[in-house]
């Protein structure tokens, strides 16, 4: 049995051990792992009841093992090299955290499909992919939980354009959605169905992780085991248990002012797992004017600096060093180092406690996401045109003077997120990270960064719905590659774009202050001189 432990360094315990007291008193980890729908709000509270299947999830996934390995198998005999994943948010990133675990694990044997992930409707992405694949050898796997993802679906017309051989595609959607007509039409490989009960960020152990990661080559068995055991601990000690404790943790840091969450993962294997648990956290806790932002990046100084930060690190097989007790607060979640791939099964499951245990204790609902639409709307509104549509915003060039104009005066508990609508890549993540340092130089509030339009299925909804600290840097690129959408009057340049408009405006209207800059066609070069000139002013 994988087993878990968290280790907190605390300079003043007592807000912790009083709400540890009051969990134990009102038994919130027996009532747990019962699915008790009150822990969250009193019965009939939308979207508690009915998103609670995510409890069940490792056991779903282990009764379905079988059948996913005679799928993975049907597809490596039929010589798929590829596996292509259509998906956002949910229906993405656990995969993604998968595919890098495996990748970075020991050495297995067998040939099987390499991941290839389009979450981002930036037509030079899509360009990017179409170039690198082979068609006759390349799976389609399209993932959305509602069937009716814009981004997703855009993306299948784009390839079912291409391809219109059905037995390429295979879908992952909740029973009765439009994906899942649009694939019994087309005649898909198989049509596999996520349970409506579990929400998309806390799917990692249902068909919307478990698929992909059969189909590339995870032990899906080792990893359900693992987040059953995760789950059993709940049961077995209660407040005791690593995730409760670390959510009851998170949560009275929260009250105290530190609810900037920075997370360290100091195991290679899980080097992308940020990107999961920042959906998890910020989407899941960000509303009603509360949060908990996480800061997903090598830590900088500024990390550190001032007192709305609380370190959580993430370890497995032992403190890879003590923190000390001079700095800000630190969790120490260490999964062990159980040799295969039961470890990552408990990582998701330990988050996920946690953060259903950190909304307990904060009052607030984590399940739903009020907010998120309002960005949805609006880039609807732009795409739609007529009179009464907004206006295409035309940010200026990405001078220096205008980047700075974002942190200027800029201080915690304030924070600044840089939001890139640009190809998702090694080279904008480099730059990105550049960037991010060089403008911490200049303040001590905490920087995150996310990929438009991918962040708006994840932070963008503590971005309007939580506290309202946050500035916003709009990172934009005229794209090179024109993609038309089959079957639809606008492209995906027009979409991206509108996109970045939409969540601009929706920011705007609930008073957040937002600064936009555009990198013009030749985006890295652009990026890379304004990055250096700001490194050489800072000299």
């Amino acid at each position: 049995m994988t087993r878990a432990t968290l280790t907190t360094v605390l300079p003043d315990p007592g807000p912790f051990d009083a709400l540890v007291a009051r969990a134990a008193e009102e038994r919130v980890a027996e009532r747990l792992p019962d699915g008790d729908a009150t822990l969250w709000g009193p019965p009939g509270t939308p979207e508690v009841a009915d998103r609670l299947g995510w409890l069940a999830a490792p056991d779903a996934a282990l009764a379905s093992v079988d059948d996913l390995r005679r799928l993975a198998a049907e597809v490596r005999a039929d010589g798929f090299t590829d596996l292509l994943l259509l998906g956002m948010g949910g229906s993405s990133l656990a995969p993604l955290v998968m595919w890098r675990w495996l990748r970075a694990s020991p050495a297995r044997g067998g040939d099987r499909p390499r991941l290839r992930l389009l979450d981002t409707s930036d037509p030079d992405a899509v360009a990017s992919v179409d170039a690198a694949v082979d068609p006759d050898r390349t799976l389609v796997l399209v993932a959305t939980k509602s069937g009716s993802t814009v981004e997703t679906l855009s993306l299948l017309a784009h390839y079912r354009d291409a391809r219109p051989d059905g037995r390429r595609f295979v879908a992952v959607t909740d029973p009765g959605s439009e994906l899942e007509a649009i694939a019994t039409d087309a005649g898909f490989r198989t049509i596999i169905h996520g349970d409506p009960t579990v929400g998309g960020r806390y799917s990692a152990l249902s068909p919307f992780g478990t698929v992909p990661a059969a189909l590339f080559g995870l032990d899906v068995e080792a990893m359900a085991r693992g987040g059953a055991d995760a789950l059993a601990s709940v049961r077995e000690r209660g407040v005791d248990d690593p995730g409760v404790r670390l959510g009851l943790a998170l949560a009275a840091l929260a009250g105290t002012g530190r609810d900037k969450v920075v997370v360290e993962c100091h195991d290679p294997r899980l080097s992308w797992f940020g990107l999961w648990i920042e959906q998890l956290l910020a989407e899941s806790t960000g509303k009603g004017g509360a949060g908990l932002l996480p800061v997903i990046s090598p830590t900088l100084p500024s990390d550190l600096a001032a007192d709305d930060r609380v370190i959580l690190r993430i370890v497995t097989g032992g403190d890879p060093g003590s923190p000390s007790t001079d700095g800000p607060p630190t969790l120490t979640l260490d999964l062990s180092d159980e040799p295969g791939d039961g470890p990552l099964g408990t990582a998701f499951v330990v988050c996920e406690v946690a953060t259903a245990i950190a909304g307990w204790a904060l009052g607030i609902n984590p399940f739903d996401q009020p907010d998120v639409q309002a960005a949805k709307d609006a880039a609807r509104a732009a795409l739609d045109g007529g009179d009464d549509a907004p206006r295409p915003e035309e940010p200026p060039a990405a001078e220096p003077g205008a980047v700075l104009a974002a942190v200027d005066g800029l201080a915690a508990p304030e924070y600044l997120a840089l939001l890139a609508y640009l190809p998702p890549s090694t080279a904008a993540v480099d730059l990105l990270e550049r960037l991010r340092a060089e403008l911490a130089r200049r303040t001590d509030a905490a920087i995150t960064i996310g990929f438009g339009p991918r962040y708006l299925h994840s932070t963008g909804q503590l971005h309007k719905g939580g506290p309202a600290h946050g500035r916003f840097l709009f990172l934009r690129h005229d794209p090179r590659a024109h993609r038309p959408i089959p079957g639809s009057p606008f492209g995906f340049g027009a979409l991206l774009a509108a996109q970045a408009d939409g969540d601009a405006r929706a920011l705007r209207d609930r008073g957040r202050r937002t600064h936009a800059v555009t990198l013009g066609t030749d985006w890295v070069s652009a990026f890379e001189s304004l990055v250096t000139t700001l490194e050489q002013g800072a000299a």
